[in-house]
């Protein structure tokens, strides 16, 4: 999933879940969420919620990294 189709799940959701929530659940600010998201940076355990939050598979959502590790 691209940045867009990611950003607009959580949207979708956002009653549910944000990426505030998800910041805070793990200790980090939303820029780095958003960081996340825009794949500047790699956080398992975020890249993990992320996808549970939009009830997608982590190896669909961020497959370059999912994939590789694989």
């Amino acid at each position: 999933m691209n940045e867009e189709e990611i950003k607009l799940e959580l949207f979708k959701r956002r009653k549910r879940v944000s990426m505030a929530s998800i910041a805070r659940k793990h200790g980090k600010s939303r820029s780095a969420v958003l960081y996340i998201i825009r794949r500047q940076f790699v956080n398992e355990a975020i890249m993990n919620s992320i996808a549970e939050a939009i009830e997608r598979d982590p190896k669909y959502v961020f497959p370059e990294h999912f994939l590789k590790a694989s």
